[in-house]
């Protein structure tokens, strides 16, 4: 029940990533938590491990707490990997769900809403079932080969599932769970959380860009699906055209990434545009490396689900240059905010930036048009509002079962 003294709702987020990268659901949970109306709802903020986002939940009024996931442990031989699946098992579906329920109970919590998938959390999901408390999760995937049994169990129990995107809802439908209590709700942005704080020249000086040379860039994790890989070899076929044309990639790399890092970086040294590609790593500032760019790039090889790195390059009226595919043609206007091309083609990524490289007046027109719809369809007032008049009804439907 809720905290009637303080006539608040205590909502715990569960945000499950634990493979040390900080993606677009971290940013997702932030500004919801941000933007929350904290007269009515209290957050509680629950990661698998620290992460460097933590102090900027702490600065909304939230507070946080590290509760690590259930891991497997390595084991070797089929005896071995057998009796380590049945354990993890075992601690992921009846130790672990009681450990959290009395987390549910001491803080209080009327309401879990977990930040990843179906696919996800599914200890927080027994965990809530125990506590007698309604649970929601967000839906941020687009699952090709379908859901397992136990993805389909767990989700049967839930109080709602949000779809970042239609795409996303259309996916669950085709995976025969159109029957669950689903809702869609854009991700969305405030453009005042993309402010940049430098000038885009020291920006450039920074990664060795001349103020005056086209640049474009992507924001993501280093990822194979990301397409970063696309992005170099597009910047090969362009090296003739575009002889100062460089390209920044922003975001950070997993260690089971670390691979593909180093291809990535390989792979510039052999097609002879090293000098003319920078990796940045992590940064905490990429609105300032955004705002410094002429084109912004979104290069994923499988359908993106939504595609958040979209919406901050719009927050800077940059114009894109994305694949099409999952829920990006649902965010980017083709030949109205950016250009549309298929994915997994260099050839074609080539062409969509040759096309705008070409006509500097086009692409600032494309990315005016860009920030304008931003504020029309994604902005994260209109996110707010759908999300805590969710909260409202199902814990208004709980407090009457419960009376």
């Amino acid at each position: 029940m809720a905290d009637t003294d303080k006539a608040k709702w205590r909502v715990l987020y569960v945000e499950g990533n634990a493979d040390s990268t900080i993606g677009g659901s971290y940013f997702s949970l932030l500004f919801l938590v941000a933007g929350l109306d904290q007269t009515r709802f209290t957050p509680l903020v629950v990661f698998a491990k620290e992460n460097s986002l933590i102090p900027r939940f702490h600065a909304t009024g939230a507070r946080t707490l590290i509760v690590p996931a259930v891991m497997r442990a390595r084991a070797s031989g089929p005896l071995g990997r057998l009796l380590a699946q049945a354990r993890f098992l075992y601690r992921l579906y009846f130790v672990q769900p009681r450990r959290l329920a009395r987390i549910l109970r001491s803080e209080r919590i009327d309401l879990v809403h977990l930040n990843n998938s179906i696919r996800h959390n599914h200890a927080w999901m027994l965990a809530a079932r125990l506590a007698g408390v309604p649970c929601i999760t967000h839906e941020r995937g687009l699952k090709k080969r379908g859901f397992k049994t136990s993805d389909r169990r767990l989700a049967r129990n839930l109080d709602a599932v949000i779809c970042i995107s239609s795409a996303v809802h259309e996916n669950l439908v085709a995976s025969g769970l159109g029957d669950l209590p689903i809702v869609t709700i854009f991700n969305g942005l405030d453009p005042a959380q993309m402010q940049s704080t430098r000038a885009a020249a020291q920006v450039r000086a920074e990664i060795g860009v001349a103020p005056d040379a086209p640049l474009i860039g992507i924001v993501g994790n280093i990822k194979p699906w990301k397409g970063q890989e696309i992005v170099i070899r597009a910047m090969a076929l362009l090296r003739e055209e575009f002889p100062d044309l460089a390209c920044v990639m922003i975001g950070d790399t997993s260690p089971n990434a670390a691979a593909y890092r180093e291809q990535m970086t390989a792979l510039t040294r052999e097609l002879g545009i090293a000098s003319r590609v920078h990796i940045t790593g992590f940064r905490s500032d990429v609105a300032n490396y955004i705002n410094a760019l002429d084109i912004q790039v979104h290069a994923s090889v499988h359908p993106e689900p939504f595609g958040r790195v979209l919406l901050e390059g719009m927050a800077l009226s940059k114009p894109l240059v994305a694949s099409n595919g999952g829920g990006v043609p649902e965010i980017v206007v083709h030949e109205h905010t950016g250009l549309l091309f298929e994915p997994g083609n260099p050839t074609a990524l080539a062409a969509a930036l040759r096309t705008l490289l070409a006509d500097r007046p086009r692409a600032a027109a494309m990315g005016a048009a860009g920030r304008a719809r931003l504020l029309a369809e994604f902005s994260i007032r209109r996110n707010l509002e759908l999300t805590q008049a969710l909260y409202e009804r199902l814990l208004n439907k709980q407090q009457r079962v419960d009376a």
